[in-house]
């Protein structure tokens, strides 16, 4: 029954673009495991049954390319170039890759590229601007904060920053209930400056 349902070569091709797409997830977020190892499966599935069918070469040269643009757009985020160029790679290579009686069907091929082709953009976007936005965290997220200074700053005093009070210095003097901006860290120290 299995077989038989791998020879249509429509549902060899979804189950091969679920694979890649639970691979793509894996890549995306590592560590879960299982899309990665159920993607392989289902690769692996798709693939002998297009196998079955005779796949030709130029096809197979196709989806290859598809893949690889696919994947650099997911890992470096090209501004869509190699995501719109790979999805259209994937629906022609897979309009192509069987010659006979049993060929994917257009229809499926356009529809099921597209939006693979999407998910793999939205992706490499969301990994791009994970890339981009810094996080700090601790001692460091205070720089640039503001808080009321606490006692007089002459250089050395006590600033109310951020819900928590601060040993701090200053360049100048700072007079109790001023505002402060934190300008640095230095061994748990900050150095602020008036606000």
């Amino acid at each position: 029954m299995l077989s038989a349902a791998l020879s249509d070569p429509n549902i060899a091709f979804v189950l091969l673009i679920l694979g890649a797409l639970g691979v793509y997830w894996e890549m995306h977020a590592p560590g879960m495991v299982v899309p990665g190892v159920l993607g392989l499966l289902l690769i692996l599935a798709g693939a002998y049954g297009l196998y079955e069918d005779s796949p030709t070469w130029y096809g197979m040269l196709l989806l290859i390319s598809a893949a690889l643009l696919l994947t650099i757009e997911l890992k470096y985020y090209t501004h869509m170039i190699s995501g719109l160029a790979g999805a259209a790679l994937l629906a022609f290579g897979s309009i192509l890759l069987l010659q006979g009686p049993q060929r994917v069907s257009p229809v499926l091929a356009v529809a099921v590229s597209a939006a693979f082709g999407t998910i793999v953009i939205f992706l490499g976007f969301l990994g791009m601007r994970a890339r981009k936005t810094r996080h700090l965290t601790g001692v460091e997220a205070l720089i640039g904060e503001t808080g009321v200074s606490r006692t007089p700053l002459d250089p050395e005093g006590t600033v109310f920053v951020n819900g928590a009070y601060w040993q701090a210095r200053s360049n100048h003097v700072i007079q109790a209930g001023q505002q402060v901006r934190v300008e640095r860290i230095d061994k748990m120290t900050i150095w602020v400056t008036e606000a």
